[in-house]
């Protein structure tokens, strides 16, 4: 989920990660719009893509498969609503949210010992791989401030006779081009250390940049050679070659990138509840 990049970059750069959730919020209502627009598109455009339904559904179908979600939208409002009440701090939230889980589960009469040690094993793998993520990110982050890099780095990059602009597209680029070859979150760990002084010297604001991070982060996980849920998804769909698979993805790539160009234009789509919140 971005939640997971967002925390990384909150880490590394010592941004607010309250901050960034809010900041994804109208960003990402944003990008589903923009998502569920290239599926109309493309099925107006070739209607054989999605062919009509044989049966219509129910009013109480839709209901009853619509209460399947209510547990998961209720662990959700926890952890946010624990967040932004003061009750937690980000860290925290991760408690309140396997409480509310374990709670859930309990009440649903799903909760077996054997589900409860699965759960556990997966949750020191992910917690495990995330902590040695974060420890190269503020390890590389600390070596390149003592050698000067990103000051370095950022001195000639503002010091140009260009508008800030073209280095935030310059900057995209190379996050595209890095995607292709590299998972997601690497990228976020050698190009945020590297960068973010860049950005906040170019007069953009580091949440902002967050933002544009995590969906240029989600556009390298469907595009390819090396984009990661490309591979889960020939899993899924055994049926379907990674050529295929690939393709389909491809076409999800475009509104991605209009989103940026629209949050490059308007930078208050991610900054305007940040603003409100907490008055920055």
């Amino acid at each position: 989920p971005p939640s997971v990049p967002m925390i990384l970059y909150g880490v590394i750069t010592e941004t607010s990660i309250g901050g960034l959730f809010l900041a994804g919020i109208l960003p990402g209502l944003m990008m589903a719009t923009l998502l569920s627009a290239s599926v109309i598109l493309q099925v107006v455009m070739n209607p054989a893509k999605a062919p009509p339904l044989t049966g219509r559904v129910s009013f109480t179908e839709r209901m009853s498969a619509s209460a399947e979600a209510l547990p998961t939208v209720l662990i959700a409002l926890m952890i946010i609503g624990t967040l932004y009440a003061g009750v937690a701090s980000p860290s925290e939230t991760g408690a309140f949210g396997a409480v509310a889980a374990v709670i859930v589960a309990v009440a649903m009469g799903r909760l077996k010992f054997r589900s409860l040690r699965t759960a556990l094993e997966k949750t020191v793998r992910t917690t495990g791989m995330f902590m040695l993520l974060l420890v190269g990110g503020l390890f590389s982050s600390f070596i390149l401030t003592r050698l000067g890099v990103p000051q370095e780095i950022s001195n000639y990059l503002t010091g140009l006779d260009v508008a800030p602009w073209v280095i935030i597209v310059m900057i995209n680029v190379l996050l595209l081009i890095m995607g292709m070859f590299l998972d997601p979150l690497s990228i976020l760990v050698i190009i945020v250390p590297i960068f973010v002084d860049t950005i906040v010297g170019l007069g953009y604001d580091p949440i902002w940049f967050g933002i544009v991070v995590t969906i240029q982060i989600e556009i390298a996980a469907i595009t390819p050679p090396v984009g990661l849920n490309l591979f889960v998804l020939r899993t899924v769909v055994p049926d379907l070659s990674l050529a295929d698979t690939a393709r389909g993805a491809l076409s999800f790539v475009l509104p991605m990138l209009v989103g940026i160009v629209l949050l490059m234009v308007f930078p208050q789509i991610a900054l305007v509840l940040p603003e409100l919140a907490f008055g920055r």
